[in-house]
């Protein structure tokens, strides 16, 4: 029995710099049951206006720091990214249907739905054995961009309840059960995915502040199978509010 550390890289991100800006080197990205209804989202909050000036720099000090992390886990530095103090343009490379599922199972796995951000700062940490990966992000989309993203990872959630993983060797049958999540933010849903062939799971939350979205990933070879995903993207997401 395995699990496989989550695979890094924003694949597909072209950022078009528009005036001077510098980015942070690297990059970033690493896959329920039933999709709860209660998600649906709600009218976005009055943070909405004020989280749309929101630039990577800023956001990238909303991101949880080594801190906050478990014993044992170090920043990876090829995968920390963000758009910087604004001007930049983020494209990403669109997820056809059929590889939505395994995109699940990476960091950076918000492009599942396919709506490019204004602004978005990322980084993941690893432990020494390479088995296990946290990774976080937080993506400010223009107007109701976010609340567009939120009900499509729904949608990917469900669609995804039950696959097989081809993108390692031997291939996994996977499966996600998701969840609404009540009282936090405006709108948030966790994941989680098991294996018979994993070590333990990966457990995935994204919370909703207005037009700004907090996603997490949590790949643990532990029975806990990261649960640790939802308490850490709550912080962020009450960090995101604060500065909203």
């Amino acid at each position: 029995m395995k699990i496989l550390p989550a695979r890094r890289v924003r694949a597909g991100a072209v950022l078009a710099v528009a005036s001077a800006a510098v980015l942070a080197a690297g990059g970033c990205q690493n896959g329920g049951g039933k999709d709860d209804s209660a998600g649906a989202p709600k009218t976005a909050s009055s943070a909405s206006a004020a989280s749309k000036s929101l630039t990577g720099t800023t956001l990238k000090s909303l991101l949880l720091p080594a801190r906050s992390m478990p014993k044992g886990f170090h920043l990876s530095p090829d995968g920390s990214r963000d758009t910087g103090d604004g001007g930049v343009q983020v494209s990403n490379t669109p997820v056809p249907a059929a590889k939505a599922c395994e995109v699940l199972g990476q960091t950076s796995w918000i492009r599942v739905t396919n709506i490019n951000s204004a602004a978005f700062a990322q980084n993941d940490y690893g432990d020494a054995a390479q088995t296990q990966e946290i990774a976080q992000e937080i993506d400010t989309y223009h107007g109701g961009d976010a609340q567009q993203a939120m009900a499509k990872l729904r949608k990917v959630f469900a669609h995804c309840a039950s696959f097989v993983d081809r993108s390692s060797s031997p291939a996994a049958k996977v499966r996600v059960k998701s969840v609404a999540v009540p009282g936090v933010g405006d709108e948030a849903v966790k994941a989680i995915e098991t294996s018979p062939t994993w070590q333990g799971g990966m457990t995935l939350a994204a919370v909703r502040v207005g037009d700004t979205i907090v996603t997490t990933f949590y790949s643990s070879s532990h029975a806990d199978k990261g649960a640790a995903a939802l308490t850490m993207a709550e912080k962020m997401a009450k960090k995101v509010q604060s500065a909203s």
